[in-house]
């Protein structure tokens, strides 16, 4: 396990609301990834 993840475990235990918003900001991150990669899929721009 990276020290990165190692973190953000003991920070979940110890610490709820970075737990909840550290899921919450994951998910958009993931959903900001596979937009992103959709649009250049399809050859569009940021700005089409």
């Amino acid at each position: 396990m990276s020290d990165l993840k190692k973190y953000v475990k003991n920070r979940k235990t110890k610490d709820k609301v970075f737990a909840k918003d550290y899921e919450s900001g994951y998910e958009d991150f993931k959903l900001g990834i596979m937009l992103r990669q959709a649009r250049e899929n399809a050859g569009l721009t940021q700005e089409e």
